[in-house]
């Protein structure tokens, strides 16, 4: 029996009917205003998203791409990340000064390091990044399910096994949405930490990977220009 099979076995099943579960619970009754507070004093929210600005890059409009992530920068997050990696590509050392510092402060610190490594084709480079992560205190389940991820057989198949034994659930998970395993199904208690994660790395890796984790060097270094 090869390791594919062997991990077929040990995921085995989840319940498609339960997911939907954690949305549902998580739907709110659109009739119900009481205890809103006034939105009076509230920006709004920007209607773009990371799909329309990573969309304009695809199609070659780099200019609509950064005047995107610069409308949507709310000072953290994936957002302001790949602003400085549009940015540093861009050649605008000013702004690239203003958000490398935000970046090294960024909570959890385990987090974008490990997206960028699950997100890069050189093992040498994600695994500089997975030490960066360990150091900030990354959890068993993060660092394993960034290495099934990879795309080398070996990685891949070591990060699925740790994470079968750190975390069955989201094993499951991964198995089914990442790594298309025949018979594996997704767990809807995992659901959760996958979108997460995953939704900042497939960004990262639409972006351009190596951008990314050029930005996240310079900031880890301390170095604003």
């Amino acid at each position: 029996m090869g390791w594919v099979d062997k991990v077929k076995v040990w995921l085995g099943g989840g319940d498609d009917e339960q997911d939907d579960a954690p949305r549902a619970q998580l739907r709110i009754n659109p009739r119900d205003r009481s205890g809103r507070p006034s939105l009076d004093n509230f920006e709004p929210a920007s209607q773009e998203t990371h799909d329309d600005a990573l969309a304009a890059r695809e199609l070659g409009d780099l200019d609509e791409m950064r005047r995107l992530l610069r409308q949507m920068d709310r000072g953290r997050g994936l957002r302001m990340v790949l602003r400085a990696a549009a940015a540093l590509e861009h050649g605008d050392e000013a702004t690239l000064a203003q958000l490398l510092p935000r970046i090294r402060e960024e909570t959890p610190a385990w987090r974008l390091p490990l997206q960028v490594a699950a997100a890069l084709d050189d093992d040498g480079q994600a695994a500089e990044l997975l030490e960066v992560a360990k150091g900030a205190g990354a959890p068993k389940w993060a660092l394993a399910w960034s290495d099934a991820c990879a795309t080398g057989e070996e990685r891949s198949r070591q990060g699925l096994v740790a994470l079968l034994f750190a975390d069955v659930a989201l094993a499951r998970t991964v198995a089914a949405r990442d790594l298309a395993l025949d018979g594996a199904e997704a767990d809807p208690l995992a659901s959760k930490r996958y979108v997460s994660f995953a939704h900042g790395r497939d960004c990262i890796r639409r972006f351009g990977a190596g951008l990314v984790a050029d930005v996240l060097t310079r900031a880890l270094d301390g170095r604003t220009s």
